[in-house]
């Protein structure tokens, strides 16, 4: 194939990524394989399943793109944004046709076939029509040597630890996250409830049910397409994987805009931190969030200068700024529709880095600011009117001493109980507490999720360089998620991991320009950097990762500790109604089991607080069908 006047250049290029694509992913399945030969199994198997529940809502989401009239750009930029707006609205479609009861499974497997279908025509044309922009920007952009490419390469070992970790069925790693403790106790239960409930609905047993949970429909999408409820807990280990591929792609495409070489930095940060490859073995939401957060805070970095004031002045007045705002304020809601954390963390740094724009009017800057968040507020809106009208709080349980949020299962003493759950304990609320508690779970994590080179190279480059508005907004972000997380939260490791955004684009603006002797110590250091945040990934797994391990020994009960999985699944009458106390990781019972979490009003506490005998206990759990009490001690 050959463009336009016989030049191949283009042609070249794109073949060699394709099968630079191959080689690198082919060696992160070799590593996997030399760890375990049935974790191999789980990429290829699972990791197909996981992509039919993402990839047809990121192809359908290439139609909603010119609906945002974000202008000419290059294909990987249509592929962002239509990745973005298809996953949050084929998330929101989940909840709405959820809340209606329509899960059945043929219905979504047509939707996906359609949005699959649409996707790869829409796809398709924009090959076609994008071809030779591509080429021509490839020719514009700046020079970087060839052999730069192979810094991808450090990324392939991370890969690997992240398929190896995906591999492993929820419950079996991570002893700080309680062995995915979470996942077994609502962010896949609920899925799981609402997929034999056949509708989506309020749980007076799990406060957690009322969280936004963008992700988590993606859970609940897998098992109505796939039919399945408790082995699907890898699959949803390998959508969350896949979302953080997408993050990383997302990190690329943006430093792209500023060089060959920035794109990969900026990608290669991402994808090296030992947090990624930690949370793909978590079907948690983290991934969803950071994703969404990239490509709204990349969106909103498009809208900058790259040169000269005078670029930057025809840039904002050629250029519909006020849909970038409104598209990245989308966006940003659908990142704090992952996670509630992600409004102060995600969406307000953001709204300050629109008070940054270029070349705007004060006026202008005002306005941007509201649009961008009533954005936001939309984008959300579906969970926080599900909330409106459930609990009577659009953010329950968040500041229900405030807005006195009030229904089946909870009253003010849970409301005060859950304050107290996740506040900053006593000894950690003074200035300098709060300062070493940053310095224990960030720069001095025990398994350097982040690792010293992503801080050093983000901020030391800003000293060596010429520093622009888009650098300022990058570290305005970078501030202002720091002093959320120092004052705003209970200064948990995992609610930083924001900061790999602004962090890992901050390193590849470090690389835009400059000499091949600083390119040179740029590169040595990420490529060192790289080897010490892999030497503790690598201890991390092998201290704690099986290497790929399934659901059923667990509900078969074959672990030790867990025999009573086997009694309950396999040895106890077919009509038997189960209580479950101490305890809520429910997911891998295979018939109804009762439980609350620990900030719910629990019913059997309720009874047993008040009765006067024995006897009055034992009728109210004979009134109530129950057949059997399991204790977890």
């Amino acid at each position: 194939m050959v463009g336009k006047n016989g030049d191949k250049s283009g042609t070249v290029v794109r073949g060699f990524n394709v099968w630079f694509g191959a080689v690198f992913v082919a060696i992160a399945l070799a590593g996997v394989g030399v760890v375990s030969r049935y974790a191999l199994l789980s990429p290829l198997i699972d990791g197909l399943a996981a992509a039919f529940v993402v990839m047809p809502p990121v192809l359908g989401g290439l139609w909603l793109v010119p609906l945002v009239r974000a202008g000419p750009m290059p294909l990987r930029w249509h592929l962002l944004i239509g990745a973005a707006l298809g996953l949050g609205a084929t998330s929101l479609l989940m909840l709405l046709l959820g809340l209606a009861g329509i899960l059945q499974r043929p219905v979504w497997v047509g939707i996906m076939l359609v949005l699959a279908a649409a996707g790869a025509v829409r796809l398709r044309t924009l090959l076609g029509s994008v071809l030779e922009p591509k080429v021509a920007e490839a020719r514009a952009a700046p020079a970087n040597p060839a052999s730069m490419r192979y810094l991808w390469l450090v990324a392939a070992p991370f890969l690997s630890l992240a398929l190896l970790a995906a591999s492993n069925a929820p419950g079996f790693i991570w002893q700080e996250e309680g062995y995915g403790y979470d996942v077994l106790e609502y962010h896949l239960q609920m899925p799981k409830e609402y997929f034999h409930a056949g509708r989506i609905e309020y749980a007076p047993h799990n406060v957690y049910a009322n969280f936004p949970a963008n992700v988590e429909m993606f859970y609940l999408l897998g098992m109505v397409l796939l039919d399945d409820d408790i082995d699907i807990g890898t699959t949803a280990n390998m959508v969350h994987l896949i979302l953080g591929i997408l993050t990383v792609y997302a990190a690329w495409v943006i430093g792209r805009d500023w060089s060959a070489l920035a794109g990969v930095v900026c990608a290669v940060m991402m994808a090296t931190a030992g947090w990624l490859c930690y949370l793909c073995g978590l079907a948690y939401v983290e991934n969803g969030m950071l994703f969404f957060g990239v490509a709204a805070t990349g969106i909103l970095l498009r809208r900058r200068p790259l040169t000269s004031h005078d670029t930057a002045r025809t840039e904002v007045r050629g250029s519909p700024v006020a849909s970038g705002v409104i598209l990245a304020g989308v966006i940003a809601g659908f990142a704090c529709g992952c996670k509630y954390t992600a409004l102060p963390m995600i969406a307000f740094p953001l709204a300050v880095a629109v008070f940054l724009l270029p070349g705007v009017s004060t006026r202008r800057r005002f306005a941007n600011g509201a649009l961008f968040t009533i954005a936001v507020i939309l984008a959300l809106a579906p969970w926080l009117i599900k909330n409106q009208l459930m609990t009577g709080n659009p953010v329950f349980p968040l500041a229900n001493t405030s807005l006195q949020g009030a229904t089946l299962g909870w009253g003010e003493e849970e409301t005060q109980r859950w304050n107290r759950g996740h506040s900053v304990s006593p000894e950690e609320r003074s200035v300098s507490a709060r300062v070493i508690a940053f310095w224990r779970h960030v720069p001095g994590d025990t398994y350097q999720r982040f690792g010293p080179a992503l801080f050093l190279l983000a901020l030391g480059g800003l000293a060596w360089r010429k520093r622009d508005r888009t650098d300022w907004s990058l570290l305005a972000i970078l501030l202002v998620q720091l002093g959320v997380w120092l004052f705003a939260t209970h200064l948990y490791a995992r609610f930083a991991v924001v900061l790999l955004i602004p962090l890992a684009l901050l390193v590849g603006r470090a690389v835009r320009d400059g000499g091949a002797l600083r390119l040179g110590i740029i590169v040595a250091l990420i490529v060192v950097g790289c080897a010490w945040n892999l030497a503790f990934a690598a201890k991390l797994h092998r201290d704690e990762s099986p290497g790929g391990a399934p659901a059923s020994l667990i509900y078969e009960g074959r672990l030790n500790g867990y025999e009573y999985f086997d009694v309950v699944n396999n040895r106890l009458p077919q009509d038997a109604k189960l209580l479950l106390v101490g305890d809520a990781r429910a997911f891998y019972f295979k018939r109804r089991t009762d439980y609350c979490v620990v900030f719910n009003r629990n019913p059997f506490v309720q009874v047993v607080k008040v009765a006067r005998s024995d006897r009055e206990i034992v009728e109210w759990l004979d009134d109530r069908g129950y057949t059997h009490v399991l204790v977890n001690w």
